[in-house]
This record gives C-alpha cells, structure tokens and sequence, in this order.
C-alpha cells in the first residue's frame, strides 16, 4: 500500500512570463489534515489547480495510491477521487440541493434523470455530514452560506473522494460555523479522507493541521 493517497513529484508549471511552480513535491497522506500556505501568488491557486486537472503541468509526475496519472480535465481528477470545495461556492443557487450535489453527472433512468436515486443519494452524504434536516428539494440560494458549503462538502463525498481540498473555507463564515466545519473536517480525516487545507488564518492552520507545507515563489 503507498504511503501518500496522492502526491506531486517535482511538478513545474510555467505561464507566459512566468514560473508559477518549480519542482514542486507534495505528498497527502489518507487520514491527514495537510496545511498549505504561502502568500498571494506563492502558488498555492497554481498546485490546487495542477492536483484538479485544470492545469497540465509541463514537467513532474502525480500518483494516485502510487500509480502514475495524467489529469486531462477536472473529469479524469473527480473519477480519480479528487475533489475542491473552492472559497468561491460552487452553487448554482436557483436550483435544488439535489441538483447541484449531482451538477455535471445527472444519474439517469433511460432518457429520464432518475431523481429518486439522485434525492436518495444526496440525503445520504448530508445525513452522513450531520445535516439530515437539509430539504434536498430546496434551493440552494435559500440556505445560509454555511449550509451552502455543506452541500458543496456533500458533493465531494458524494464522488467517494480519496482528497478533498478546502480553499480558504472559513472566509465567510461565522465563529459558530467555522466550529461545525472543523468537526467535518476531522470527521472527514477519521474516515480516511486526506485533506488539503489552505488558509491565510495561521491560528486555524495550526489548530487543525497534522502537517504544514509553505510554499514560497512556487517551490516547496
């Protein structure tokens, strides 16, 4: 069995001008709260990016479960159990819980969507996360922001996901809302998950982390 659920190996990403990552390594492993930071344009944005399949990198490897993987799109990362719960939700708010926790991979009965499995399913990771009492037929808009990032954490378990990222998660939350999150995290972390946690917020960092990476001018 490998060491790290996922890992970076010597990952180099250049733009026109610019490197934003060079030779970076990372390796998450599964049950570890793994906390990322480095200052604005450090290239933290440009990792996560790399890890989610939105960015190909011109150099370097990924593993998952120490097979090698090329991510193509943020469809390959997602089946290979990748997923982010990004500071900007990604929510559509004029359509239901449901319809968002199955955004991009509708379950579907012949021609039909079958939303009797879809609703079954999205109860299931909300009751799983503590929040048996969310409407699966709400829209989303109608939940608080907190709720709202439930849904979205819902997603992610939703897809079986070996990782999940939280980027900058608690920037809109209140004080009571950062506590149930940390208790979703760590439960997250005790079911084997491996958590990559960004922040700015050093006290959260330390609080929460098992291990901590800083990344400086997109080096290790």
């Amino acid at each position: 069995m490998a060491e790290y659920v996922v890992e970076l190996k010597n990952i180099t990403k250049r733009f026109p001008g610019v490197v934003a990552m060079k030779s970076m390594c990372i390796g998450i492993r599964p049950g570890e709260i793994h906390g990322l930071i480095g200052e604005n344009g450090a290239g933290k944005s440009t990792l996560i990016k790399v890890l989610t399949g939105v960015n190909i990198p011109e150099e370097g490897e990924i593993f998952v479960d120490g097979k090698k993987v090329s991510f193509r799109n943020p469809v390959q990362a997602r089946e290979a159990g990748i997923a982010c719960v990004y500071q900007e939700l990604n929510i559509v708010k004029q359509l239901s819980v449901t319809d968002n926790v199955f955004m991009g991979r509708s379950i579907k009965k012949g021609p039909l969507l079958d939303y009797a499995k879809m609703h079954e399913e999205a109860r299931r990771a909300l009751t799983s996360l503590g929040h048996p009492e969310i409407d699966v037929n709400m829209e989303c808009g109608k939940l608080g922001v907190g709720l709202q990032q439930m849904v979205e954490i819902a997603k992610a378990v939703s897809y079986n996901s070996k990782v999940i990222v939280f980027d900058e998660p608690t920037s809109s939350l209140t004080e009571e809302e950062v506590e149930h999150l940390f208790k979703i995290i760590n439960m997250l972390r005790d079911r084997g998950v491996g958590i990559i946690y960004i922040s700015h917020k050093m006290a959260e960092i330390k609080r929460i982390s098992d291990y901590i990476t800083v990344i400086r001018h997109g080096q290790w």
